[in-house]
């Protein structure tokens, strides 16, 4: 019946694209092709704030137009259309929102008001890029105790009491555990500082420039993510003398160190909360009159305490204390400022969510005030840009706080479109729409991955299959933002998740034609300023996902990627987009209207200057 038009993608229905810095002005302009119209409305508001209905201009050719003024604030405001028009001596109404899948771009007519899904837009206070040492770099994860022993004989420095040392690098992990779930023993393979001294020039070879450490200090745990004392580095691992001089070789070698910093709780046995006792200090769980007793909430002293998913062993630090955020990051002497000082590049911010705005631009000012051109970036697995935790939207990523994100949602559309379990054209819609909400300094920062520690491999995710765990590759490293590799990933190390994702990394025993493609792709990545910096833009037909990253008609990358089993000819005809860029004009004016892709085959076309 009635043909009504808008996509948030295109120029010709919202200007400028994406997300917008505060008192911006948006022209919105929607396409009506009915017989008659009484009236066409932009219905907005901000998040949490102030709605506004605002009658649009008709302008010419059926198209509706209004200026929107972005006056009130950082933060999100959602929109979508009312259209009134007579019938039959009466007004009937209609509502155009965002399409069913909340994709962004092209979307529908809705005919009840409780139906319609609202478009996103966001606001954000200032770009905010990472240094460029960051955004330039390849980053590479490692979990210590699993990637390299380095002492004579492998021996394992200082084990701890009533744990567990694994007889062989090449042994399963597995977890120790009571008839309740609860770990028995912790179980070790014996990696340390020493070790990644060792291997800098393996990493500096394969062409990392950004080393990701997850946690460091001294804990129970093989994880370290139960801290036991912020300021003391673990003695299985080392410490401060050798991670002083893990910094200065790394340096030598162009690698910039990043910490992963856990804030938001520490261990039951700490030097804070004490429960067992192994710390002289008198924790909060021995008394309430300890210094620390205010650091943890206590639902009933002391055997019932608020902690991190209900897990007894990680109590939940109190962080509107004001001792624990001088601790963390405000005191001359906190732990912020205490290892940054060191020559650090950055930290990586454990469960972000549980942290505050207010001490997540704590951190970063402490971290600013204390070295040059530092990174903070923050662990949220979904989309950044409208996270609410605890009934609270998030403004991470608007200005002051992270620079950007670990970017999870990359790893769940790359994933999905290789093991089939969501479609080329979803693939492309997902990505556009993270484009779109993020600030574009935010989307460029993003910590991309296809694997941590917290997932499972990506060669098992991808069922085994190797070509599909290529092209994972070339996802990683073609996509906007800075890839990370989990170590081992490049090597074909295999496994589910925690704790089958957490193997030795196999020296000697790597998937050499796994580690020569990805030999390859950091070298592509560090070679094209167009993966670094480029315009992001992408595209699909019904087997090729294809992503263009845009400098300029002399600097550019064409990546196409077929995910079926059966040779197929992409053509430019087949790609249903609707961008300011027009994809088929330069792909055609590129060479590119027809290409054949071999079955679960990969097509790079670049132009450098």
């Amino acid at each position: 019946m009635e043909k009504i038009t808008y996509n948030s993608w295109s120029n010709n229905y919202k200007t400028p694209f994406g997300a917008l810095k505060v008192d911006s002005q948006v022209v919105f302009t929607i396409n009506c092709q009915l017989p008659a119209i009484h009236a066409v409305y932009l219905m907005i508001h901000k998040d949490f704030g102030q709605s506004f209905q605002i009658e649009m201009e008709a302008v010419k050719e059926g198209n509706y137009q209004t200026t929107f003024e972005l006056s009130e604030g950082n933060g999100l405001y959602f929109y979508y259309f009312k259209i009134d028009y007579p019938l039959n001596n009466h007004v009937e109404t209609l509502y155009y929102g965002n399409n069913r899948y909340q994709l962004g771009g092209l979307g529908e007519t809705y005919y009840e008001i409780e139906d319609i899904k609202q478009y996103q837009l966001t606001s954000y206070l200032y770009d905010d890029p990472a240094p460029e040492w960051y955004r330039s770099g390849v980053a590479y994860q490692i979990f210590v105790d699993r990637f390299y022993n380095g002492n004579e004989k492998g021996i394992v420095s200082h084990p701890k009491k009533n744990s567990f040392i694994y007889a062989s690098p090449e042994d399963d992990p597995v977890y120790l555990k009571d008839e309740i779930g609860d770990i028995m023993r912790w179980e070790f393979f014996g990696g340390n500082l020493k070790g990644i001294i060792q291997k800098l020039p393996y990493l500096a070879n394969l062409g990392i420039t950004i080393l990701y450490l997850n946690p460091i200090f001294e804990a129970r745990s093989n994880h370290k993510y139960d801290t036991g004392d912020f300021l003391k580095i673990d003695p299985m691992f080392g410490d401060e003398a050798i991670f002083k001089e893990l910094i200065e070789q790394a340096r030598t070698l162009g690698i910039h160190i990043i910490l992963d910093g856990v804030f938001n709780h520490t261990g039951a046995d700490s030097r804070y909360f004490n429960r067992y006792g192994t710390y002289d200090d008198l924790g909060a769980y021995q008394s309430r009159e300890s210094e620390y007793a205010d650091w943890y909430t206590f639902d009933q002293f002391p055997e019932e305490y608020q902690s991190w998913w209900g897990i007894k062993d990680v109590p939940t630090l109190n962080k509107e204390t004001p001792a624990v955020q001088n601790f963390i990051y405000a005191g001359k002497d906190s732990v912020i400022r205490t290892w940054s000082k060191l020559g650090l590049g950055g930290w990586r911010i454990d469960v972000a969510d549980e942290l505050s705005d207010s001490f997540l631009a704590g951190i970063r000012k402490a971290l600013e005030e204390t070295i040059a051109e530092p990174v903070l970036i923050g662990e949220v697995w979904e989309d950044a840009s409208n996270k609410i935790a605890y009934e609270q939207r998030r403004h991470y990523l608007e200005g002051g706080m992270l620079h950007g994100a670990m970017n999870y949602p990359f790893r769940e559309i790359i994933i999905g479109v290789l093991n089939h379990t969501i479609t080329t054209k979803e693939a492309a819609l997902r990505s556009m729409h993270l484009k779109e909400n993020y600030p574009p300094e935010a989307f460029k920062n993003n910590f991309n991955n296809i694997g941590t520690h917290d997932t499972a491999r990506i060669l098992t995710a991808v069922q085994n299959n190797v070509p599909a765990l290529k092209q994972a590759l070339a996802l990683l490293f073609a996509l906007p933002g800075i890839p990370c590799l989990y170590y081992g990933d490049e090597a074909g190390v295999e496994g589910g998740e925690d704790p089958a994702n957490r193997k030795m990394f196999p020296w000697g025993r790597e998937n050499k034609t796994i580690q020569s493609y990805a030999y390859e792709w950091i070298a592509l990545r560090r070679e094209e300023a167009a993966l670094q910096e480029g315009d992001y833009y992408a595209f699909s037909t019904r087997k090729v996902l294809g992503i263009v990253r845009y400098l300029s008609e002399e600097e550019y990358l064409v990546l196409l990627i077929n995910v079926s089993d059966q040779e197929v000819t992409f053509t430019t005809k087949e790609t249903t987009t609707d961008y300011s860029f027009d994809i088929q004009a330069f792909l055609t004016k590129q060479g590119l209207a027809e290409k054949t892709i071999p079955a679960q085959g990969i097509q790079v076309i670049k132009k450098s200057r």
